[in-house]
């Protein structure tokens, strides 16, 4: 799976440099001399990461990163600056970006820094996969099925469940059936780790 590298800075020479530098660890570079035409181009397909100068001329690259969150709040920011000082830092982190790094910058700390950029967005990318997959079985739940999933993760017996809905405990142990068939879980702890997670994120 190639992995792409969005590079924002107005420096010619420097992103020159680094597309060269990040281009031999096997990564796609794609860059760009201001913010704008990054944001009017991009998306995002694979796993990335975003090195970002935080000073150049038009929008900032606190702007940038204020507009990156706002679209993909998963797509992680490096931020590189030649002027870094305490409060543009907090301000950066505040702002959600991963790292911020001080030019010039050593190159062995800047290819790890992007590994664990990388590492961590193709897991958001893979867990927002798997949510949606879970969101497309809990839509087969009947309104009852979902009423009977909630009893049963929340500890009710069969018996219980039959008493609260004014069902037969055959009833619940056919609902039952139905909620794992449906949800391709093969035992309660899994229901109740993949049914648990859907409702507090639907709530």
């Amino acid at each position: 799976m190639t992995k792409h590298i969005y590079l924002i800075d107005d420096d010619e020479g420097v992103r020159a440099a680094l597309s060269a530098l990040l281009t031999t660890m096997g990564w796609e570079v794609k860059a760009f001399s201001n913010g704008q035409t990054f944001l009017d181009t991009f998306t995002v397909s694979q796993p990335s990461c975003v090195l970002l100068d935080i000073r150049m001329p038009g929008k900032s690259g606190m702007t940038i990163l204020e507009t990156i969150q706002e679209r993909n709040d998963s797509l992680p920011v490096i931020i590189m600056t030649g002027h870094g000082n305490v409060e543009l830092c907090r301000r950066a982190f505040k702002g959600g970006a991963l790292e911020f790094l001080t030019k010039p910058i050593d190159a062995d700390v800047l290819i790890e820094t992007i590994s664990m950029a990388l590492e961590q967005h193709e897991q958001a990318m893979e867990a927002h996969k798997q949510q949606a997959s879970y969101q497309q079985l809990l839509k087969q739940l009947s309104a009852r099925e979902r009423e009977v999933a909630t009893l049963i993760i929340q500890g009710e017996t069969s018996k219980q469940i039959a008493h609260i809905l004014s069902i037969s405990p055959r009833t619940v142990e056919a609902h039952r059936a139905n909620i794992f068939a449906k949800l391709e879980v093969n035992s309660l702890a899994s229901l109740i780790h993949h049914y648990a997670q859907l409702i507090g994120n639907n709530s």
